[in-house]
């Protein structure tokens, strides 16, 4: 099973939240449009205020300001600055939006209370300190709609009960968001420490312990999927099994671990060969490598492990022991037809077993 990594990115949730600002502010047109005709219909528009006035008071100019505020602030998750910046200037976008609302309808004390919805959204960043910042920002706002209201109505204890609350909810939202915030680092903590768990065990599962290449098991599946596209494709593909010569010797001479340091030596010339994509490389057992090239010729898998040959005679004696590394190797190549996996290794396998009954240290096609 794919081990999928958690996305931690707050792009796509950023885009998802302005999609919902531009719900809300259809919502917010449609409901003072409602409300436009209920109290035109009840004669409720209020003294000296025509239908023109109240149209472009509550519904034209908040709408306007509004889809500006929504459309400047997409403009602004869509450009390549700090996620830090993008985030602020999402939560004081709604801020925005609540202070409009605010403002337009001072008559009505409860309205002031939407402040609260921002210091909420601040809980998806999982930071007291912006929870902090936008508590102190609509906090800052609160206070002069509250004058803005008390200066624009005769201002009853209703009002200053009305302002009260709302003051009282901007508190109440600022800790509980924080509480939030802490308990959602946990979780998210303990799902990315199960994730870094799941991914050392795939990599177990996956890799050779020693060298880190594909192992055996690994091998097959990949094997079976590469032989799979060449079939659909029709294009070449070839398999090399590689043997380390005297490998035994080595280990019997020099001890175990001048064994793994000749085996550590190779995987890393043939893993700087090999470029992703190009080659799968896996330990097929204690000296044996098998190469799968998904899309190359037996002449151009030849090239490249005579390349390698090269590169190991290269090394510098003081780094091994044992001298130079030598290996054998036989190709296969993929040939429509009746050819399976099983096939592919088998007459790779004999190519090398020909190579070796040569007298070591070259490569070997099959057919030979």
């Amino acid at each position: 099973m794919e081990i999928t990594k958690p996305n931690l990115s707050f792009d796509h949730w950023r885009e998802k939240i302005i999609r919902v600002f531009y719900v809300i502010v259809a919502l917010i047109f449609t409901v003072e449009t409602i409300v436009f005709f209920a109290f035109r219909s009840n004669d409720l528009m209020g003294e000296g205020t025509t239908d023109f006035q109240y149209i472009i008071k509550y519904i034209i100019l908040p709408t306007v300001i509004n889809v500006i505020v929504v459309i400047i602030c997409h403009r602004v998750n869509a450009m390549s600055i700090k996620a830090q910046i993008k985030n602020y200037f999402l939560l004081v976008t709604v801020s925005v939006m609540a202070a409009l609302l605010a403002f337009i309808h001072y008559t009505v004390g409860a309205i002031l209370t939407i402040f609260v919805i921002p210091v909420f959204l601040t809980i998806l960043f999982g930071q007291k300190r912006i929870t902090g910042i936008i508590s102190i920002f609509n906090g800052v706002l609160l206070i002069i709609s509250i004058i803005h209201a008390s200066m624009n109505n005769q201002a009853s204890i209703y009002f200053y009960l009305n302002a009260a609350v709302a003051i009282t909810l901007l508190l109440s939202a600022y800790l509980l968001s924080t509480v939030l915030i802490a308990y959602n680092k946990a979780s998210s903590d303990y799902v990315y420490s199960s994730y870094q768990t799941q991914l050392s065990l795939n990599e177990e599962a996956r890799n050779d312990s020693l060298t880190g290449l594909y192992n055996q098991k690994t091998f097959q599946s990949l094997l079976k999927g590469a032989m799979e596209k060449a079939r659909h494709h029709k294009t070449p593909m070839s398999l090399a099994i590689i043997d380390l010569d005297d490998f035994k010797y080595i280990n019997d001479t020099f001890g175990h671990l001048e064994g793994d340091q000749v085996l550590l030596q190779f995987t890393n010339l043939i893993k700087q060969q090999c470029n992703d994509g190009e080659a799968y490389v896996s330990r097929y057992g204690g000296d044996e490598f098998a190469v799968i090239y998904p899309k190359a010729s037996k002449e151009l898998a030849y090239l490249r492990l005579e390349t390698l040959r090269q590169r190991c005679r290269q090394i510098p004696r003081s780094k091994i022991r044992s001298g130079e590394i030598s290996f054998s190797a036989g190709i296969s190549y993929y040939m429509e037809g009746e050819m399976n996996e099983n096939l592919l290794f088998h007459q790779a396998d004999s190519a090398l077993y020909q190579a070796k009954e040569n007298g070591k240290g070259q490569t070997v096609i099959y057919p030979y």
